[in-house]
């Protein structure tokens, strides 16, 4: 079966699976504090997205990305980490806030998940309870060092950058990879209908080429890592003797569409092709239709074909979803 490609002739082999519009934090970066979630009779079951995956598998999707919201809140994501990986992608992996990780850990890696991304924005618990409205830093920092001791490592911790609030931690972030196995990366403020769009957006947005700049200046040269998948979106770099690596992902000042690869699915049923964009097609009625495979397989090429060229930017006024709603 033909690889599915848009019409730019992208090779889209990157699936990322968001299981719930849920979480138990309220990142101001993500969402506001009070989000009206997606009634559950919206969200697409478990064995719909495993039968979408199977559908992207077939058209040469090789890896697969578990995310929310928070995907530890749906009960049996374990589950479907496992059969994702029965199914045969090479690569299934989760982004998670850390809150429910550390008991979750020995059922992740027994199920076969290959690689987790922590999201963790500050080493101060103080702030931490600021960003997410929710006073969880050590559950979260000791489910990091947990995941340090198993296959899991090294871990993978993304940082939002937002300059006055966490900006004056970017050394003593960027010092984690000279003391752990860690690839510490900050993300570009994205206005994504949490609490930081319009002039506020603005007044935090912090370049990634000045993160950079101002880690390399206190910790000395930084030497490029070359990516073991071009279409990665993080640059990223060593310090000279250490174990982990630092870098940014940098969706607003140097968009890298030219080289995405990925699609997402929504927990309530939608092919989202560009972060960046509104654009959404739904796909829930050739899931639930009597043969899903060929269906489903109509529409991934239909949202293929949409998908944005390169040069998309960001606009400042915020998307009509939450982050959380979109799966990052």
């Amino acid at each position: 079966m033909a690889q599915l490609t848009d019409s730019y002739d992208r090779k889209i082999d990157y699936l990322r699976i968001s299981v719930t519009d849920r979480c138990n934090f309220r990142c101001q970066y993500c969402m506001p504090e009070d989000i009206e979630f997606k009634d559950k009779s919206e969200i697409l079951t478990l064995e719909e997205m495993l039968t979408f995956a199977e559908a992207c598998l077939a058209l040469g999707v090789t890896k697969v990305r578990v995310t929310g919201g928070e995907p530890l809140v749906r009960r049996n994501v374990v589950w479907l980490v496992s059969r994702l990986k029965a199914l045969g992608f090479e690569d299934v992996t989760m982004t998670t806030n850390g809150f429910l990780l550390k008991e979750n850990l020995e059922a992740l890696v027994e199920a076969g998940l290959d690689r987790i991304n922590i999201s963790l924005d500050t080493l101060k618990p103080e702030k931490f309870a600021f960003i997410t409205r929710r006073n969880h830093f050590q559950k979260v920092w000791d489910a990091v060092m947990a995941a340090l001791e198993t296959p899991l490592s090294p871990v993978k911790l993304n940082a939002v950058a937002m300059r006055g609030i966490n900006d004056d931690e970017i050394v003593e972030m960027a010092k984690l990879t000279l003391r752990y196995p860690m690839h510490v990366r900050f993300i570009e403020l994205m206005p994504l209908n949490g609490d930081t769009d319009g002039k506020r957006f603005r007044s935090l947005f912090i370049p990634g080429r000045e993160i950079l700049e101002r880690a390399q200046a206190e910790l000395g040269d930084l030497h490029p890592v070359q990516k073991e998948d071009p279409a990665a979106p993080a640059d990223e770099f060593k310090f000279r003797g250490a174990p982990g690596t630092f870098g940014v992902i940098t969706p607003v000042s140097e968009p890298f569409c030219a080289r995405c690869s990925r699609l997402r699915l929504t927990a309530d049923g939608k092919i989202h092709p560009c972060l960046l964009t509104d654009l959404d097609v739904d796909v829930k009625p050739a899931i639930r239709s009597e043969d899903p495979i060929p269906a489903i397989h109509e529409v991934l090429w239909e949202a293929a074909r949409i998908k944005p060229p390169a040069g998309v930017t960001l606009p400042e006024e915020s998307r009509s979803r939450t982050m959380s709603q979109i799966g990052g």
